[in-house]
């Protein structure tokens, strides 16, 4: 692409909580912003592009009405914020990345993909930092079907020489986390404690695990950069490098609140397949590009319950 030639970008999942912030990030460059999603508007600027990644048909007008340049797929089915099955994980995090990159081959072969996928390909961390060349050993549905997606990824790197580039991104967190996951079903409790509609008992399954958390802001700029600055066909960690458990996202959460005097109920249930502990190897992505996290997670915590005191003054959240 010469410097003189527009950047138009597709992304899938524009709506969700990277997709959100990486729209934001790719209009205040200059960009062209085509956007698609299955459940909200797409953010303001982007041009929506309606349809399901799980047919064939919609993603070929996606890929001909954008033409794109730069292409990020974020969309997913994402465990623990929906009521997925296995065989919705299988249609669209496998079934779904087939059809975005053969469209892509056929229509736009010179544009750069990233594809989005998660360290819970992975599975349980050992003693040493995750790095892009540790053993996949997923757990769940969800697990291999993004396993497998990130395996085509590439494939059609080494057999159609599309460039493409693969991000594995351990846990994020900060404005518009979903609802179902972690950090924002402990923040929209606190929320609802504060306005009197919770009564000051947090509800949580266990306070033993920990992850590697990034800002969701963190993770859209590593995007950029993976695609911009890494090398087609390469992998990329975006994570911390530093584990967080939900012990200590508890003690910060309640640190923020305006209710004192929070009780735990604490479940501690676990399950055969449960991830008690990741931390990833984050210099690769540095290395190539620059990019490093700058967002402490006391921050993203204090934004996330931010947006949910705002959610649940407006009437749109209740208990």
């Amino acid at each position: 692409m010469s410097e003189f030639e527009q950047l138009t970008v597709l992304i899938t999942g524009a709506s969700g909580c990277a997709g959100h912030h990486l729209a934001t990030l790719a209009l205040r460059s200059g960009a062209q912003v085509f956007g698609t999603s299955r459940t909200r508007p797409v953010p303001e600027g982007v041009i929506p592009l309606p349809g399901d990644l799980r047919n064939r048909e919609d993603v070929r007008a996606w890929i001909a009405a954008a033409r794109p340049n730069r292409i990020y797929h974020l969309a997913a089915a994402v465990h623990g914020s929906g009521s997925h099955g296995p065989e919705d994980y299988y249609k669209t995090n496998l079934e779904g990345t087939y059809h975005l990159l053969a469209a892509t081959v056929e229509l736009a072969p010179h544009a750069r993909v990233l594809t989005a996928g998660s360290a819970a390909i992975y599975g349980q961390s050992g003693p040493e930092p995750i790095t892009v060349e540790t053993p996949l050993r997923p757990r769940s549905a969800y697990a291999v079907s993004k396993a497998a997606g990130d395996l085509l990824s590439g494939q059609f790197f080494l057999e159609h020489q599309l460039h493409v580039v693969r991000a594995r991104t351990f846990n994020q967190t900060g404005p518009r986390e979903a609802a179902g996951l972690v950090c924002a079903t402990l923040a929209r409790q606190i929320a609802l404690m504060e306005a009197g509609l919770q009564e000051p008992r947090l509800r949580l399954l266990t306070l033993k695990t920990a992850r590697d958390y990034c800002d969701v802001r963190d993770v859209a700029s590593a995007y950029w950069a993976a695609l911009e600055q890494g090398e087609p066909g390469e992998i990329y960690n975006v994570c911390a490098g530093r584990a967080t458990s939900v012990r200590e996202i508890v003690e910060i959460l309640l640190g923020l609140s305006r209710v004192k005097g929070i009780a735990l109920d604490v479940a501690e249930e676990e399950n055969g397949n449960s991830i008690r502990s990741q931390v990833g190897d984050s210099s690769k992505l540095p290395a190539c590009s620059g990019w490093k996290p700058e967002i402490a997670i006391a921050r993203s915590l204090t934004d996330l319950l931010e947006e949910w005191r705002g959610k649940v003054a407006s009437g749109e959240v209740s208990a």
